[in-house]
């Protein structure tokens, strides 16, 4: 039996224990194609934005178990960025949409009236307009990837509790498809429709393989890079007669990766963060503990600032691209 740990990567840049790679900041277009499961439900008179979430990754966990003795696990932690600055570039990011919509002509609904709107319907904000979730304690049967997050909604467009599990897999998109629903019943939205993105940022690439399903070799390995997932998303609500209406959503075809170097490796230089407190750790035998390490990604924040930033920039336009062909 054999195990792996594959040494981590930044672009084509193997990092040791206290890796330095240079950085230079450049403006980038995320190649980011949508994927629209209902146009009809996207023609309206205006657009109402109820809720846009970011949702930064900010811990990676690989585990890979081919036996009792050939298991192996890899942990990221993302170090630099603050809760302040992710909270000022979620608003950008909110902002930049209504500026390109408006841009290609399309009507915005006010967000004075889009906020009464939600009020009345009684959906629940996410309170203080945040979530922060880390990897908790589990037990891996063959391999598993697990993600820990910070995720905000704009000032101006709140995260919406129903909506906030949308950052997550098929599953999730499928339980917040009709998350939007209540707003049928406002008749500030008859004849209009509802959206509401969910950007997910990740800093890192993980891998974890058990190969065959008699194999005996665990494995992991992760590169350091930035992008943009598939599982962005944008939900959508079209109202019809009598508190009924057409709900929908399209999301990113494909996780998108900037080549753009923004960070470093410090091997074992972050404890594994797990749940809402960040105050367990988990060690190599799946025990919450305090002496667990994990490998700390160091950021560039000025050059990960700029990669957010063409980021949002390049969702917001996918998503105005998509909206305008669905009005033909």
């Amino acid at each position: 039996m054999t195990m792996t740990r594959r040494g981590l990567g930044l672009g084509a840049l193997a990092l040791g224990a206290a890796s330095v790679v240079p950085f230079a900041a450049q403006a980038e277009i995320f190649n980011i194609r949508m994927v629209n499961q209902n146009r009809s439900g996207l023609r309206g008179g205006a657009f109402a934005i109820p809720a846009y979430h970011v949702n930064f990754v900010t811990s990676q966990q690989a585990t890979s178990v081919a036996s009792i003795t050939a298991r192996t696990r890899l942990a990221l932690v993302m170090e630099g960025p603050d809760q302040a600055l992710m909270r000022r570039l979620t608003n950008e990011a909110y902002a930049d949409l209504r500026t390109q919509m408006e841009a290609a002509g399309l009507s915005l609904m006010s967000i004075a009236d889009v906020r009464a709107m939600v009020q009345a319907s009684g959906m629940e904000l996410q309170p203080d307009n945040v979530e922060i979730a880390g990897i908790g304690p589990s037990i891996t049967i063959g391999s598993s990837a697990k993600r820990g997050w910070a995720s905000f909604g704009a000032d101006d467009a709140p995260m919406l509790t129903a909506l906030k599990n949308m950052r997550g897999g098929s599953l999730s998109q499928i339980g917040a498809i009709h998350a939007l629903s209540p707003l049928n019943r406002q008749p500030q939205l008859t004849g209009n429709v509802a959206i509401a993105p969910s950007l997910v940022l990740d800093f890192a690439r993980m891998d974890a393989r058990r190969p065959g399903l008699f194999g005996n070799t665990a494995s992991v390995d992760g590169n350091v890079a930035f992008g943009v997932l598939m599982e962005s998303r944008v939900a959508s609500q079209k109202p019809a007669n009598m508190g009924m209406g057409t709900p929908g959503g399209f999301n990113v075809r494909d996780n998108v990766w900037s080549p753009t170097p923004f960070a470093s490796v410090v091997q074992g230089g972050a404890a594994v963060r797990a749940g809402p407190s960040f105050s367990d750790h988990i060690d190599d035998s799946y025990r919450a503990i305090q002496r667990a390490r994990g490998d700390a990604v160091m950021i560039n924040v000025p050059v990960w600032e700029g990669l957010v930033r063409d980021a949002f920039r390049s969702y917001n336009a996918a998503i105005v691209q998509t909206v305008r062909s669905a009005q033909g």
